[in-house]
């Protein structure tokens, strides 16, 4: 009868060992290291405890669940970016999700977008205020070392220097530590080759950017880049007016189809169709593609170009020929 009754018990005592050790113990052996979890929102503790075991986190989903389910937390940990650790115990990364390391909202600011597009996307996100990040952006200087002119002609001097990519925004970040670390990115993307090439051609990094910036605007398929920068770059050895509609459509503030010739006489110094030389500063912010498009831009006798209804351009030479493109293309819309 003890007997039976010593080996009922070891039984029982099985289940609650089995799983204390999957709560309080980690891999001895395992190594371990650091790792970003992102959970998802309405994402429940049974996925999370299934996610936390795929990924290595802990062992088994089991102690983790019954875990959430002793504190009365199954449906209630915050989404977010948490830094966990490998072959840890579901003791410490319950208390990591509890406590947490800073939660982050992801944001992607794609190529191309402008300061108040940009402050557009971060206040949908519910990441800062439009009107801070308008704010911010006008009060921002670009690093020293860029030699950036302070120009009244330039609205946000910030356009064009933070870098647009996939960003991992912890709560609570100020406007200024968002665009301090787009800032950073983007300074990043100078790299030696670039400066080499920059110094090599004898182009400052603000006139890069600038230039990167419209081709950024202009260009809407990969293969056209390198060639508009070579137009524009040609355009500017010979002393001719780049004629960019990306500079007008800065002026304007929001897209327009087709620009009409009274558009292109608005008085403005970004107005590129009646000044010649470079705008007083970038329109948007240029990736990577755009500032190589610039700066490894091929020979090129092209010194028109226009967008066909598909997205891809058609360049020309001369100035008739250009003319009949448009013409062929549009017709009477334009």
């Amino acid at each position: 009868m003890r007997k039976a009754a010593t080996v009922t018990l070891v039984l029982c005592l099985i289940p609650v060992l089995v799983i204390g050790f999957g709560y309080f113990g980690a891999k001895p052996w395992g190594e371990k290291h650091g790792i970003r979890i992102a959970v998802a929102p309405q994402a429940t503790g049974a996925e999370i405890a299934e996610q936390l075991t795929r990924e290595g986190v802990i062992m088994h989903p089991l102690p983790f669940k019954l875990a959430l389910r002793a504190l009365g937390k199954e449906n209630a940990l915050q989404a977010g970016i948490y830094h966990l650790e490998t072959n840890s115990s579901v003791a410490r990364t319950v208390e990591a999700l509890q406590k947490g390391k800073p939660a982050a909202r992801t944001v992607t600011i794609p190529e191309g977008f402008s300061i108040p597009q940009l402050a557009e996307r971060l206040d949908t996100a519910g990441i800062a205020k439009k009107e801070d990040v308008l704010a911010a952006a006008k009060a921002f200087r670009p690093a020293a070392e860029l030699q950036v002119p302070v120009n009244p002609d330039v609205p946000y001097p910030a356009e064009g220097f933070l870098f647009p990519s996939t960003y991992d925004v912890p709560d609570g970040s100020s406007v200024q530590d968002i665009l301090e670390h787009m800032h950073n990115e983007f300074l990043k993307r100078l790299t030696p080759a670039r400066r080499q090439a920059m110094q090599a051609q004898h182009l400052s990094a603000y006139e890069t950017i600038v230039l990167a910036s419209l081709v950024e605007r202009e260009a809407l398929l990969p293969e056209d880049r390198p060639i508009i920068a070579a137009v524009f770059r040609k355009r500017l050895a010979i002393g001719m007016p780049l004629q960019s509609c990306a500079s007008i459509q800065f002026i304007l503030g929001e897209p327009k189809q087709f620009l009409s010739l009274a558009d292109t006489q608005i008085p403005s110094p970004y107005n590129t169709y009646l000044h010649t030389g470079l705008p007083p500063g970038p329109v948007a912010a240029p990736g990577e593609a755009a500032l190589d498009a610039v700066l490894f831009a091929p020979a090129t006798e092209y010194l028109y170009f226009v967008a066909q209804r598909d997205g891809r351009h058609r360049f020309s030479k001369t100035y008739e020929e250009h003319t009949a493109n448009v013409d062929e293309i549009y017709g009477n819309e334009q």
